[in-house]
């Protein structure tokens, strides 16, 4: 995926109250980062599937190759590293679900909104909804994440 992530628009993890809205960020899925992302899973191995062959993936029913879960998540990931920093690496949690095919190609804007704040230990846990949409505004993956803020 490329893209435009930048931390310089996002505001203070600290700060965040419930319904602010998170400066988003677009990726395009690159044909060859489905191929990077399936070696991962297959122990560098090129492999024919749904995820990297067209024809493997009409006879399943699909109309081309698509992404696999981990394009979604790994945007979404990034982003939040970006948040919440070692706030979502030591203590955050994705929970999304898959709803549209991601295909190469795709542009995937990120939408995220505070839907709550709870405490947890020391400091606060930033509850956000979560969700890519596609270049045609048709919501690709769809959930909540969150990163943890200290006290300080």
């Amino acid at each position: 995926m490329t893209g435009n992530v930048s931390r310089e628009n996002l505001p203070p993890a600290g700060d965040l109250a419930p319904g602010d809205k998170i400066p988003g960020a677009a990726r395009t899925v690159g044909r060859e980062q489905i191929l990077k992302y399936n070696r991962y899973v297959t122990g560098g191995e090129d492999t024919l599937n749904i995820h990297t062959d067209d024809e493997t993936a009409r006879r399943a029913g699909l109309p081309r190759a698509i992404a696999t879960g981990r394009h979604p998540v790994s945007f979404i990931s990034e982003h939040l590293v970006d948040l919440f920093g070692v706030g979502f690496c030591a203590g955050g949690e994705i929970d999304v679900a898959f709803v549209k095919p991601i295909f190469p190609g795709d542009i995937l804007t990120l939408t995220a909104e505070v839907r709550e704040i709870l405490p947890k230990g020391d400091g606060r846990r930033v509850v956000l909804d979560v969700a890519l949409v596609n270049q045609e505004g048709a919501p690709v993956t769809v959930g909540s994440a969150s990163g943890l803020v200290s006290s300080d």
